[in-house]
């Protein structure tokens, strides 16, 4: 049985990165679900990631509320 190669966390960072703008192909999703679960920093970035993004999407809404 062939071994799935294992993903450094500078390429699930790519891929989570990349999954901002599309959708990733079904290799790719299994590869990121089994790095996060042995590494402890790639959660961790994800969920920066996700408030830096949630972070933005709020000062959008305020900048356009001041625009108006």
């Amino acid at each position: 049985m062939p071994m799935w190669p294992r993903r450094t966390c500078q390429q699930v960072t790519e891929m989570v990165l990349r999954h901002e703008d599309q959708a990733l192909v079904w290799h790719e999703r299994v590869a990121v679900r089994l790095h996060m679960q042995v590494c402890k920093a790639c959660p961790r970035f994800v969920k920066q990631v996700q408030f830096m993004r949630e972070a933005m999407g709020r000062w959008r809404g305020y900048r356009e509320a001041d625009d108006a």
